[in-house]
């Protein structure tokens, strides 16, 4: 510790004559371990809030040095600015950012001397456990190495699982709004019309779709917590989750079903992610399928239980053996699969995302058995749902085609809902994985 200390001074004093204001920036980590994955992961994250911070200020760096020694990990960053200046910003940090308690960054003169917080007339630090005045927590020992090792990883871990649930429950809003956005879509609200739907627009789907972002959050956060149970003990916990949503729904769309079979899948997706993310596997469309496979197989037992609500799905399934969305999500989704793909090479090739949606849907519409088209018809005329949609695939330029089909669909009063909820998804698998 002596010797480390020694060369810090050393280097702070070369760098120092090189600038004005330096920069010290180490870990705040209680025992003898100063290294690991978390810790490396927290002191990356806090060496770019620091770069951000001086960027958004118009401070230019001057030169910034990173060393790595046995009692941690220790940044420099040289800057030609008042001291007092840079210290009001660094406390910004310090004071307001999740893992600012974690980070030790010193401001200092070119004396030599650090710039402490009394010096711009603030308090010191509060202990990072009991929230009292810091100093006297560490003089007294109050808290022991394994209290401080635990909380100190504790909030490394929790930080880190918030970004990426927050993350995940972002691309799923997304890929909500994308799909709703796509236009033509024949039979469906877009941008242009409403469809044959006369109880919901554009704005219904905006409302719908904001309003699920704390569900996919939930989610993706229960599979965190459930990461060490199987896939089934997650869905089976999933389930309050996702009739809570479908409240939520309902209030923010005054009672329109824009988004139940996107609860569904979507709920599945996003937890399945959440899981692989923190089992450490790979995180792609085919490990996420499967996953949302294993978790689907109690949703099959619903056909067969005589306690779970009667709805359409179950009453197709008794007549026809149709089963739906929950027979896709069983399969691990097997008619995404391709349209994933299809939804990949479009972008590829340089189609918008209007014009790959409009393609990939028609493919979907073409294969797909929707009850959204039974329920409003009959299997009839889903048969030449999918004949249209199969002889649209073949042009060249679909989109005319598409927009007479959705002159004919409302006409028909025919919605193929199922395939906008699969093309919503193949727009969630594309922005987590790709």
């Amino acid at each position: 510790m002596l010797d480390a200390r020694e060369k810090r001074v050393a280097r702070q004093e070369k760098l120092l004559k090189e600038c004005t204001c330096l920069v010290c920036f180490t870990m705040n980590i209680a025992g003898p371990y100063k290294f690991s994955d978390c810790i490396m992961r927290a002191y990356a994250e806090g060496v770019a809030k620091i770069y951000r911070l001086l960027e958004q200020n118009g401070i230019e760096i001057i030169k910034s040095e990173q060393h790595v020694e046995k009692t941690g990990v220790e940044g420099y960053i040289a800057l030609n600015e008042e001291p007092l200046k840079i210290k009001h910003l660094i406390v910004q940090i310090e004071d307001n950012f999740e893992l600012g308690r974690l980070f030790d960054i010193d401001v200092i003169k070119p004396d030599g001397e650090k710039v402490s917080r009394a010096d711009i007339g603030m308090d010191g630090r509060n202990c990072m456990i009991c929230g009292s005045q810091g100093s006297a927590c560490a003089r007294s020992r109050k808290h022991t190495v394994e209290e401080l090792q635990h909380h100190f990883i504790k909030t490394i871990c929790d930080y880190f699982n918030n970004q990426y649930v927050d993350y995940l429950a972002q691309q799923a809003v997304k890929a909500l709004m994308y799909e709703v956005a796509v236009t033509p879509k024949p039979g469906l609200v877009d941008r242009a019309d409403n469809g044959a739907h006369k109880d919901m627009n554009f704005f219904t789907f905006i409302n719908s779709s904001t309003a699920l972002y704390d569900y996919f959050k939930k989610c993706a956060l229960k599979a965190i917590e459930f990461c060490d149970k199987t896939p089934q003990k997650l869905f089976a916990n999933l389930r309050y989750l996702g009739l809570e949503a479908e409240n939520k729904m309902y209030q923010h769309t005054f009672g329109v079903n824009t988004h139940k079979g996107a609860i569904f899948s979507f709920g599945l997706i996003v937890a399945a992610a959440a899981y692989l993310s923190e089992k450490s596997e790979k995180l792609s469309a085919e490990n996420i399928l499967a996953t949302c496979a294993d978790m689907a197989q109690l949703s099959i037992a619903d056909f067969e239980n005589p306690n779970v609500h009667k709805s359409f799905g179950k009453q197709i399934f008794a007549q026809q053996n149709i089963k739906g969305i929950r027979g896709q999500a069983a399969a691990g989704y097997p008619d995404v699969k391709p349209a994933f793909e299809y939804l990949k090479k479009c972008i590829e090739k340089g189609d918008s995302f209007d014009i790959a949606g409009a393609k990939v849907l028609c493919m979907l519409m073409s294969k797909l058995e929707d009850t959204n088209v039974i329920k409003r018809s009959d299997t009839a005329m889903l048969k030449q749902v999918q004949e249209k949609a199969e002889s649209i695939i073949q042009q060249d330029n679909i989109e005319d085609e598409l927009k007479t089909l959705n002159t004919e669909f409302i006409k028909l009063n025919i919605s193929p809902g199922g395939c906008a909820d699969l093309l919503a998804i193949c727009f969630l698998l594309y922005f987590i994985c790709e």
